[in-house]
């Protein structure tokens, strides 16, 4: 019971203010078992959909907020997306971002260079 009246106690001001004091900053989502990653074309549609989500989370992402400020590195607008774009592949199940990375190499057209033993 105390822990119920404390916890009420310590969100009243947030309630005062108009404010959430459990506010999180917003999420990412991407749908990706509707794509074949097999394919270049469904890879293609996930890093789309990956930088869609990116995006709309920059947009959404308030870094002056301290109580939603979770990570330096989106704190800044031209470095956002791309920071945003890795987390979310960090928390990919790793076929999903082994193909995401793959249609991230075929959309920039590079290859990342072999390292092979010299002879």
């Amino acid at each position: 019971m105390k822990l119920l009246v404390l916890l009420s106690a310590a969100l009243l001001p947030a309630c005062a203010s108009g404010t959430s004091a459990m506010a999180f900053p917003p999420r990412m989502t991407v749908a990706y078992r509707d794509l074949r990653l097999d394919t270049a074309d469904d890879r293609a549609r996930l890093v789309r959909r990956v930088e869609r989500a990116a995006a709309a989370f920059c947009e959404a992402y308030d870094p002056m907020d301290p109580e939603t400020r979770f990570d330096a590195r989106l704190a800044s607008g031209r470095h956002c997306p791309g920071a945003a774009a890795i987390l979310l592949a960090q928390h990919m199940p790793a076929a999903v971002r082994r193909a995401y990375r793959a249609g991230r190499r075929e959309q920039d057209g590079s290859r990342m260079p072999v390292l092979r033993k010299p002879n």
